[in-house]
């Protein structure tokens, strides 16, 4: 495949793991790299206040591993300045190659604060964020959105006008309107009418659960590269399937439930505070559990332990005999 560039960064190959806030923090990076990776990594959902007021290099959502590279930071938040300074502050770092900015998130908490998606009807702030932002940063800088409103025929061109003159330096699509949540099936049909109308180069995002989804997407919208979010939560090794799959090869077998368990729980013990060992084991069960037919009852019987070391003792024994099945995988409309 051919690699992505953005503003001199090589994304090869071109598959990139979604930001996703609890999820992508440095141990689930780094399972994702030990199953061979993907051609950009993203931390979790930054928040541009506790950036702000807290110094980076001491934040556990800001901790950056060995094999996670190249390495994106996304920010969300509503106050131009504030996020200026929080860039200022993860570009002093030195540990990230590319900086993003959330328009995309459709959670009710996040809304409530005015970020994320709900940025999209506020196309005048989000152009003094987006200029604010380049000002001060050296690196490629990038956006990830939802749809706007559809009701608006022109609201595609003004954005992406908007875009370009704040210098952004990439796209990633996401095809719903922050309403839809997970419940519709994505419009892939709008990634390629983004393609169609700019020379950013676009990465397709929603409704990837196989790797030959991934394939159809970039087939049918002519995106530079696909980001995959909830089917690399349920299987952190789908990077490395849907290279095989491009090479036109047999996919690799796949890992054994209870190895990825222990693997997953040694690099939270690794890399994460006892503090957050807890909900981050919660959230990985919680997907890693839609794999299997009675994945809801597995998932019941392991959130009832009471402490970390219980709950990846009873997964090991509950998912001892299982296989991961075929793809596609079938994810929970949730996230």
């Amino acid at each position: 495949m051919t690699p992505l560039e953005i503003a001199g960064l090589k994304v090869d190959p071109p598959w990139v793991l979604a930001p996703m806030a609890g999820h992508t923090h440095v141990a689930f990076r780094e399972l994702v790299a030990h199953f061979g990776g993907c051609g950009l990594f993203f931390t979790e959902m930054l928040n541009s206040r506790a950036l702000c007021a807290h110094d980076p290099r001491r934040d556990p959502y800001c901790l950056v591993g060995v094999r996670d590279r190249p390495l994106a930071a996304q920010v969300a938040g509503n106050d131009p300045e504030k996020i200026r300074r929080a860039y200022q502050r993860l570009q002093a770092m030195g540990s990230f190659d590319l900086f993003d900015f959330n328009l995309g998130c459709p959670r009710g908490a996040v809304q409530r604060y005015g970020w994320g998606a709900r940025l999209l009807n506020r196309m005048d702030l989000c152009r003094e964020i987006l200029t604010a932002s380049r000002s001060v940063l050296k690196r490629p800088f990038g956006v990830k959105m939802r749809t706007p409103d559809r009701s608006d025929p022109g609201v595609w061109d003004r954005w992406l006008e908007m875009l370009h003159h704040a210098r952004v330096d990439a796209l990633v699509v996401h095809p719903r309107l922050p309403q839809d949540l997970f419940k519709r099936p994505a419009r892939w049909e709008e990634i390629a009418c983004v393609v169609r109308r700019t020379s950013l180069p676009v990465v397709g995002n929603g409704d990837i659960f196989s790797p030959q989804d991934a394939l159809r997407m970039m087939e049918r919208t002519g995106c530079r590269a696909v980001m995959v979010g909830r089917a690399a939560l349920m299987r952190p090794w789908i990077f490395r399937d849907i290279h095989a799959y491009a090479q036109g090869g047999v996919l690799p077998p796949a890992p054994e439930p209870v190895e990825v368990i222990r693997l997953y729980w040694d690099l939270l013990q690794q890399w994460l505070p006892e503090t957050l060992h807890d909900n981050r084991l919660r959230l990985f069960f919680f997907w890693l559990c839609q794999n299997f037919p009675y994945g809801t009852h597995y998932f019941g019987q392991i959130r009832r332990q009471k402490t970390p070391k219980e709950m990846v003792r009873r997964a090991c024994v509950l998912l001892a005999s299982e296989k991961f099945p075929h793809y596609p995988l079938r994810p929970l409309n949730s996230y």
